[in-house]
């Protein structure tokens, strides 16, 4: 994993869903994926593929979030204002902490420092 503005990979992605239940029965019977989610989440991750990723329930939308795994999310939120972009707060979930980004042209992206075991 990357440190401070050292080489970041994609660490998860998330396809965002109008309802969560729905999109869950759909891309489970197309796909054949299984879900791990909490009562009332807005979240579902998908549970049995190699790469991690899952579904977010915040409007659909015509393309993915991508989120950048990082080691130290507040210098990279800084990077990210001094190279001309823009962050939201940083958030904390139980797979670590995460901010949605804008680059320099308005391309959204998001960070994540994930916890001990992710």
């Amino acid at each position: 994993m990357a440190g401070g503005a050292g080489v970041c990979e994609p660490g998860y992605f998330t396809i965002s869903v109008e309802t969560l239940d729905k999109a869950m029965d759909f891309y489970g019977a197309l796909f054949g994926w299984e879900f791990e989610s909490e009562e009332d989440a807005i979240y579902a991750h998908v549970a049995n593929t190699e790469f991690p990723f899952g579904l977010v329930e915040d409007g659909a939308q015509d393309a993915g979030n991508i989120y950048f795994r990082v080691e130290d999310i507040d210098f990279m939120v800084d990077r990210v204002y001094d190279l001309g972009g823009s962050a939201g707060e940083v958030q904390e979930s139980d797979s670590g902490l995460s901010a949605v980004c804008l680059d320099d042209q308005g391309t959204r992206f998001s960070l994540w420092q994930p916890a001990e075991g992710y």
